[in-house]
């Protein structure tokens, strides 16, 4: 009976290999903003900022669902993404004017749950629940190699003198961690249309993130003490889709732990509209007040304005077949 129940249990599941469901993961982003950028050492500080970008594309492997959120009213998703993060911010300047880019590489293991919830009378549009949790193995650097702080000389680790004081080295300072993050996330949907694509969303999620020195590229002990053990945060979202159209207002709160001197904490704001026919695209605005969030900068306080596009995008399209194996394997 067990061996005849586990059958029946993995005939319900399958691997998606054409249009997986991406859910709760980076968006790419391009923009312009008309604060200024400070850097310790600098002595043209602070100067504009030409257009900054996160470019975030989510490669998926095959997608492991069980379901279809829109024949079922119910799909289960086990997907593994991994994400070549970089962060790019280019100054207003005649020469040097591109900052040490953010290396962020991630492999991202997630686990989604969607659902239609119906009243007692199953009267009325139908609400729509979905959890996330993502559990995140990444790098974050900035591929200098300069001494951390600005009293030292060498190249990393040969600084002299070996116990540093600040300020950090913000030009050329080496930067570097790995790190592991888990990830909750939760939307409540009401007037859930999913044929039309339609509906109003509410959702909040939240994290927790360590720092690590195990590995090629982890934290070093005089890092740790001024960047700290780790962050934590939380975040609100409200949604609304229509006909494809996407419009999302979005807060986020963060703040490191285990750090010397203490940091303050971070708080943005995000406002976005994702036309259908845009293939993707979309403009959004944000405000960030708090610390910089651009590897080694990460002491400045910042009160910055972007304006630009944000991309969203499923990863690719769907290759026609009657077979229910995939392409390429007939």
């Amino acid at each position: 009976m067990l061996m005849g129940g586990g059958v029946a249990w993995a005939k319900g599941w399958y691997v998606d290999y054409d249009l997986q469901t991406q859910l709760f993961l980076d968006r790419t982003y391009l923009f312009v903003s008309p604060s200024r950028i400070h850097r310790q050492g600098d002595p043209e500080s602070p100067l504009p900022l030409l257009f900054e970008g996160q470019f975030a594309p989510n490669l998926f492997l095959p997608q492991l669902r069980r379901g279809d959120f829109k024949e079922d009213g119910r799909e289960t998703l086990f997907s593994l993404v991994f994400t070549p993060n970089i962060r790019l911010r280019v100054l207003n300047t005649e020469s040097n004017p591109i900052l040490p880019p953010s290396y962020m590489p991630k492999l991202t293991l997630q686990a989604a749950h969607l659902r239609l919830l119906h009243g007692p009378d199953k009267r009325g549009p139908p609400r729509s629940l979905a959890l996330g949790l993502n559990v995140i193995v990444g790098h974050y650097s900035n591929g200098e190699d300069g001494c951390f702080f600005a009293n030292q000389t060498g190249t990393d680790p040969n600084c002299e003198p070996a116990g540093g004081t600040l300020p950090l080295n913000e030009i050329t300072g080496s930067f570097s961690t790995n790190l592991l993050r888990f990830e909750l996330h939760s939307q409540l949907g009401f007037a859930v249309d999913p044929h039309r694509s339609s509906a109003w969303l509410v959702g909040a999620n939240a994290f927790f993130e360590l720092n690590s020195s195990i590995g090629p590229g982890g934290m070093s002990p005089q890092q740790r003490e001024v960047y700290g053990d780790g962050h934590w945060g939380l975040g609100l979202v409200g949604l609304r889709t229509l006909n494809g159209h996407r419009f999302r207002l979005e807060g986020a709160f963060s703040r490191p732990f285990g750090e010397t001197p203490h940091q303050r904490a971070t708080l943005s704001v995000e406002a976005a509209a994702n036309p259908r026919w845009a293939s993707g695209f979309g403009v959004f605005a944000r405000y960030v007040r708090g610390q910089d969030y651009y590897n080694i900068l990460f002491l400045e306080r910042i009160s910055l304005w972007q304006f630009g596009l944000v991309f969203e995008l499923n990863p690719g399209p769907r290759l026609k077949t009657d077979s229910e194996r995939p392409p390429g394997f007939q």
